[in-house]
């Protein structure tokens, strides 16, 4: 057991000294020189938004009242001055249950290394936020524990998501209980209505609603708005990655059994192919682009970029409707796909906080499951974000639908801190894809694929084998 146990150590120790991820969104931006628990808030006025509790949504046989969920993440749960409403989570959490969340802060930089610093030190959090490179990599280095004691799959409400879970089992056992999908960090398209209307041009989500959007009339309203003008370009953001993902396959693959190598991919190297179109045509404007300046200076139509972004877009521009679409999709296909990041918190490693993990467990999930809370979180959201509409607001919503928008999930992104992060392969295969145009360091798709195969079979091969 004694060199079990070391083993373990070893694993989250080396887990948390590797490249941590980057994500929006929180406190991200910080310093913080280690990981901090604090209680302090920001002034707090109490809810506007009531929520309220079916006495059948309540685990009546599990008492936590005064206990408190030990929360580790660089963004805190419960309200600042920026977000007074509570999420319906935490005010289920803290009115109905009596509870209460402390927040050990840390920032998006650090996060690994805090966390793997508490958990060997004895003092770990209970749950913190599930990222790509949870599986199977932290998974496997022992920083979190197994949750099928949590969860009864044979409930309705989990069973509805017990086929993504069962996509990542680690040796027989559940680490990742879905809650849904992240509202804020699916990827969108965002544009100026009255520009497209006074370009005089089919508005993209009309033709979406007509099941008309797909690559090239994105490529078409582009090339229009453009018009030969080195000045205006079709698009700013961060969007390379969905647009190869709504091809319907992912860089890196997972059959249950095994990762797959999937640059050779006839949809990714057909995707490829529209980048290059938007890069050879010189419609893609370089660089990052604050969301709150982005559409000001009209020189941009599309704006790729997570949910989150949309807030600032519209607030930068009153006076007008910034539009929310779907990334378009293959002419030759029926299906959208969309890369959606799956919504989980995971039970760290050592924690014994049991009946407070699995009830914010069970609420998380009751939540998106049960409709009678759409409405409250619906109306939290927008309290929350002035520049959200309940139109926009609905639109997001409907990703949730796997039926309408299928998952393309990119499991290269768990595989290593080698293959995650922004300086990961998988941010560079991005990236590689919009620098085609300066032939810098690589003249053609075929030669970043051709450079970047072995690397990927490498990194796979840990698992595979």
């Amino acid at each position: 057991m004694k060199n079990q146990k070391s083993r373990i150590l070893a694993g989250i120790l080396a887990a948390a000294s590797l490249a941590s991820f980057s994500a929006c969104g929180g406190d991200g931006d910080t310093p913080a020189t280690e990981a901090t628990t604090t209680t302090a808030k920001t002034e707090w006025t109490g809810d506007n938004i009531e929520v309220t509790v079916a006495d059948d949504s309540v685990l009546d046989d599990i008492d936590i009242n005064g206990k408190t969920l030990k929360w580790m993440g660089f963004y805190d749960l419960t309200p600042t001055n920026d977000s007074n409403e509570r999420s319906t989570a935490v005010a289920i959490f803290e009115d109905t249950y009596g509870a209460s969340i402390e927040y050990m802060q840390t920032t998006s930089d650090k996060l690994y290394d805090d966390l793997g610093t508490a958990v060997v030190g004895g003092t770990p959090p209970d749950i913190c936020d599930y990222r790509g490179r949870a599986f199977p990599y932290d998974i496997s280095k022992g920083m979190y524990q197994p949750i099928d004691s949590l969860v009864d799959w044979e409930d309705p409400m989990w069973a509805d998501v017990k086929e993504k879970a069962d996509n990542m089992l680690w040796k027989g056992e559940h680490y990742v209980a879905p809650f849904g999908y992240r509202f804020d960090d699916y990827q969108i398209l965002m544009y100026n209505k009255t520009v497209v209307e006074n370009l005089g041009v089919d508005d993209p989500y009309e033709l979406y609603l007509e099941d008309k959007w797909d690559w090239d009339a994105f490529l078409n309203i582009m090339d229009e708005f453009k018009g030969g003008d080195p000045s205006l370009y079709g698009i700013a953001g961060w969007w390379a990655n969905a647009l190869l993902y709504s091809s319907g396959d992912t860089l890196v693959e997972y059959d249950g059994t095994k990762f797959i190598n999937n640059l050779y991919s006839e949809k990714i190297e057909k995707a490829q192919g529209v980048i290059k179109q938007m890069m050879d045509g010189e419609m893609v404007k370089l660089g990052w682009f604050d969301p709150g300046a982005v559409f000001v200076t009209g020189d941009v139509l599309f704006y790729g970029m997570g949910t989150w972004a949309y807030n600032g877009a519209q607030t930068s521009m009153p006076d007008d409707v910034i539009q929310i679409v779907p990334f378009p999709r293959d002419p030759d296909g029926t299906d959208y796909y969309m890369n959606k990041e799956l919504f989980a918190h995971m039970w760290v490693a050592g924690s014994e906080n049991t009946d407070c993990v699995k009830v914010w467990f069970d609420i998380n999930r009751r939540i998106v499951y049960e409709k009678q809370y759409d409405d409250v979180v619906k109306e939290k959201y927008l309290k929350n974000n002035e520049g959200w509409t309940s139109e926009m607001y609905d639109i997001v919503f409907s990703y949730n639908d796997d039926d309408k928008f299928k998952l393309s999930y990119e499991y290269g992104s768990g595989i290593s801190d080698a293959m995650t992060g922004d300086t990961g392969y998988i941010r560079q295969l991005y990236e590689c894809l919009v620098t085609l145009r300066d032939r810098e360091p690589y003249e053609t798709w075929e030669q970043a694929r051709e450079e970047y195969t072995n690397i990927i079979d490498s990194e796979i091969a840990v698992y595979n084998s």
